[in-house]
C-alpha cells in the first residue's frame, strides 16, 4: 500500500495522500474552481489526474469584468 507522496504547493513542500487528484485541491484549498486554475509544472490537467512526487501546483485567479454599458446620452 502506498502512503504519501511529496509536492510543491505554492512554493512549500507539502505531504499529501498518494491518490490525491487535482479536483481534490479544490477543496483543501478552499478555492473555487470556476474562478482558480491550477496549474501543475505549468500546465493545466483534468480533475482527475493524480498528482505524482515532486509535482509543482500553482494556480492564477481568474477574474472578468464586465464592459461598462455605451450611454445614449440620455444619462447626462
Amino acid at each position: 500500500m502506498k502512503g504519501t507522496i511529496k509536492v510543491f504547493l505554492v512554493g512549500r513542500e507539502v505531504e499529501l495522500p498518494w491518490n490525491t487528484m487535482v479536483g481534490d485541491l479544490y477543496e483543501m484549498l478552499g478555492v473555487s474552481k470556476w474562478s482558480t486554475l491550477l496549474l501543475v509544472n505549468g500546465e493545466p490537467k483534468a480533475d482527475d489526474s493524480y498528482l505524482e512526487e515532486g509535482d509543482v501546483i500553482t494556480w492564477l485567479r481568474i477574474t472578468y469584468h464586465e464592459s461598462p454599458r455605451e450611454s445614449s446620452g440620455e444619462d447626462r
